[in-house]
């Protein structure tokens, strides 16, 4: 078990909180203790709690404490079986030495004396209250339950006093009980009270203490029994619907019935259904009415595609499955990763210099007017790192010649790099805009824990970052439909990516989102292989999801494009043009798993260094990415490649057309922003997340959200410490097609070369009556290429015929001669 994930997060044994949280509490407590104080005090803590944060701790208390619970639990119980015996040896046991033979509790003399003291000596029946809160935090150090410590430590406690308390009263009641149900507790209150008060006193009281109880549990108590009513209306309702079901199947079998012997009748009588159809299959002929025998019921046989089915079979395949489908059911436990995983943003607003804010108005009004450029207006929009000042210039100036000053306004400025926007679409202005003295970090806790993240409708959310309005910017990567992103080296290429998956692993289901992660540099993904059975993909018998070695990243990308074709496939048979409709048809349970058909993942392809696959592999990597960049949108396929050379001949035009989604962060020079964005700018950037996205045909300038590793780290643990499917997601297997062997066939297809499924898939295609590739290809998951070698295999091997273009082959054999030549 990895302790990485738990040794970052320090979680205290009973709260969920994070250690960073526990020391600003203290540190905001004791406001006026000298830095020397709080340093200690708050070490003092720190030290106490990440003794607790080991997770081997915890495992062994955890293992303690309901240990310690289940022996109280089973020397109690048997203690009511046996307490007349063990109870008078007990008491009698400081005047002589007890036999630990004639103890009949479970637990012998140990157990027996356990048991008399927490019991009888004690609060009696409200042992058992503090015996369930001992395992209860047990579990809790497991992370097996959640629960409020203080809340439930107090309820514990009241449940075990009042029960004690109310049990004593019998036992004082009785005098005949001998048993102690209360404990000495119970007993020497309700005597004092009986003795002061009387027995009507003493029920009284014992009556408010069992109110108070339940004013305590009161809302748990409503909560159950609004649960219990609601689905007891809803099994009412259930059984109400099958009952409608049931009878109106009835009713459609009885119609169908008389349907048949109807026609049953109408044939013994020697008349026949004549139906005239016009055969256009030979367009010389003139089209002539061809006489049609009577359709077959449901017990006779048809001859579809050279195949005997029946009527009932037939109408059964065009039919609909009736069970709805949840993605989000696979894994009924996995819970999103929280929010407190991620640090608390250290400037909680932006910091408003006005001071600054009016010298730069007067310094750029003061700059243009220098030169005969006279302004109605400037207003000043402050962001976190850039402050976008508004001009209104008068009528007649020229824009151009407020472009062309860019160079003299920085100098007035003094600032590192300004960019300006002439005009502002949509606005009437012009926009100059200037780095703020004081830039501001963007934590991606502020971005995921937006309203506007939280209530997106996108299919796939990308939280980015903040605009220069400091407003949280959230894109669709499903419209974009792929990004590029690029830059210098260090401006924050690989935080951004880190922000987009954090993103969409804050947002997606594992059954919904798998990644293909490609990582030439081998470290900057590797964080993410711990959730490689919840959110990565991978080719079948690979070593390792994260992609690394450049044979693996051009076989994945091929593989690629056999997961994009057999995609295309299953949208045609089920008649929609987008994973979006199709994934909603499986939901709605209106299509047949027996056809191939499951709910299919979005997949989102992230390439780094993408040059450094450029410059190895040329054209071999280039054509299946741009095979994905031009199909893949409509089968759910998205990819975003990142570079740190945004040369021509590693962004060439066939890539820059196919991504008309950029990112751009700081670059060197004016053509490199020229290549990205197809237009200056990015060479103006201050870098640190500073970016220029342009979506749509629109520019935007986005200060990226911050995260760091340990926040990563966070993420993946939280995920890795919940249960998973048993494997990644599986591509395609990609088989190289070889060149043509001595019998006329692909390679492999000969008879004395068999693939390792020939014989399951010869077995399959003879019991099934279905002699097609696209069959072997959905029912056992492999490529078209592999199904194809197979097919010709059968083919060689005389099990099924030639190929008759888009028809099933004939099946040549049946199923004993079929055994006769899988055995020779």
């Amino acid at each position: 078990m990895d302790n990485t994930h738990y040794s970052n997060e320090r979680y205290s044994p009973f709260s969920d909180r994070r250690e960073e949280k526990v020391k600003g509490s203290a540190t905001t407590t004791a406001g006026q203790k000298t830095s020397s104080e709080k340093d200690s005090s708050t070490g003092g803590t720190s030290s106490f709690l990440s003794f607790f944060s080991d997770v081997r701790v915890r495992v062994v208390l955890g293992v303690l404490l309901i240990g310690v619970a289940l022996y109280a639990f089973a020397v109690t119980v048997s203690s009511f079986f046996n307490y007349t015996a063990d109870q008078g040896m007990l008491i009698n046991s400081a005047s002589e030495q007890v036999d630990p033979e004639k103890v009949s509790n479970v637990g012998k003399l140990f157990g027996a004396i356990i048991a008399h003291t927490i019991f009888t000596k004690w609060i009696g029946v409200g042992s058992f209250a503090i015996i369930f809160y001992i395992a209860m935090l047990g579990l809790r150090l497991f992370r097996a339950v959640k629960f409020n410590f203080l809340t439930f430590t107090i309820r514990c406690l009241l449940v075990a006093i009042v029960s004690s308390i109310v049990a004593g009263y019998f036992t004082v009641s009785n005098s005949s009980l001998s048993l102690f149900i209360g404990g000495y507790h119970g007993y020497n209150i309700n005597a004092f009270l009986v003795k002061y008060t009387g027995h009507f006193g003493a029920i009284l009281f014992n009556g408010f203490l069992v109110i108070l109880l339940i004013s305590v549990f009161l809302n748990d108590i409503v909560r159950i029994s609004h649960k219990y009513h609601q689905r007891l209306q809803e099994a009412k309702a259930l059984h109400a619907q099958r009952e409608k079901e049931k009878k109106a199947e009835e009713e459609r079998i009885k119609g169908e019935l008389d349907s048949t012997a109807t026609a049953a009748k109408k044939a013994d009588n020697g008349e026949k259904e004549i139906v005239f159809v016009f055969d256009n299959s030979d367009s010389d002929k003139n089209d002539k009415p061809k006489r049609r025998e009577p359709r077959p019921r449901k017990d006779d046989k048809a001859d579809v595609d050279g195949m005997q089915v029946t009527t009932n079979e037939i109408e059964e395949a065009d039919g609909a499955i009736s069970e709805a489908y949840d993605p989000t059911k696979e894994l009924p436990n996995f819970k999103m990763p929280e929010v407190s995983l991620l640090h608390e943003s250290e400037n909680k607003c932006i910091s408003i210099d006005q001071e600054e804010q009016e010298e730069n108005k007067a310094r750029i009004g003061k700059t243009l007017g220098d030169y005969g450029i006279t302004i109605k207006d400037i207003k000043a929009i402050v962001g976190p790192t850039v402050t976008l000042y508004e001009i209104v210039p008068t009528e007649g100036i020229r824009i151009a010649r407020i472009k062309n000053l860019e160079e003299d306004i920085m100098m007035s400025l003094a600032a590192k790099g300004i960019r300006i926007i002439a005009p502002i679409p949509g606005k009437g202005s012009i926009g100059i805009e200037v780095p703020n003295k004081d830039p501001q970090t963007v934590s991606i806790r502020t971005v995921i824990n937006s309203n506007k993240f939280k209530m997106a409708k996108y299919n796939l959310p990308m939280a980015l970052g903040a605009t220069i309005a400091n407003e949280v910017y959230v894109a669709d990567l499903t419209k974009m439909p792929h990004l590029l992103v690029a830059g210098a080296t260090g401006q924050g290429k690989s935080v951004g990516l880190n922000t987009i998956i954090a993103s969409l692993l804050y947002k997606k289901y594992p059954s919904e989102l798998k990644f293909v992660l490609i990582d030439p540099k081998m470290v900057e993904f590797s964080l993410y292989s711990r959730i490689e059975n919840h959110y990565l993909a991978k080719l079948p018998g690979a070593d390792d999801a994260i992609v690394t070695d450049m044979n693996n990243v051009v076989i994945t990308l091929k593989s690629l494009c056999i997961e994009m074709d057999n995609r295309y496939e299953l949208l045609r048979d089920a008649n929609v043009r987008s994973l979006e409709e199709y994934n909603a048809k499986i939901i709605a349970g209106r299509l047949k798993k027996e056809k191939g058909h499951k709910y299919l993942p979005y997949i989102v392809i992230i390439v780094d260094e993408f040059a450094d696959l450029i410059m190895t592999a040329g054209k071999e990597v280039e054509t299946p990415i741009c095979r994905i960049a031009q199909k893949a949108r409509a089968v759910g396929m998205h990819m975003i490649i990142a570079t740190q050379r945004p040369s021509t001949n590693v962004i060439t035009g066939v890539i820059k057309a196919n991504f008309p989604a950029r990112m751009a962060f700081r670059v060197a020079q004016l053509v490199d922003s020229r290549t990205i964005l197809d237009r200056p700018g990015a060479q103006h950037l201050i870098g640190k997340g500073d970016m220029l996205l342009l979506n749509g045909g629109e520019i935007d300038r986005i200060q990226g959200a911050f995260i760091s590793t340990e926040e990563v780290e966070a993420i993946c643990g939280n995920i890795n410490s919940q249960s998973g499917f048993l494997h990644p997601y599986l591509l395609p297997e990609y088989v190289p097609q070889a060149e043509g062997g001595a019998d006329g066939v692909r390679g492999g297809a000969g008879f004395g070369d068999r693939d390792p499924l020939f014989d399951e898939c010869a077995r399959f295609i003879v019991n099934s009556g279905i002699g097609s590739t696209s069959s072997l290809q959905r029912h056992f998951q492999t490529g078209y290429t592999r199904a194809g070698r197979i097919m010709d295999q059968m083919e060689a091997a005389g099990i099924v015929g030639p190929s008759t273009g888009g028809k099933p082959r004939q099946i040549l054999v049946d199923s004993i001669s079929l055994e006769q030549i899988l055995g020779n």
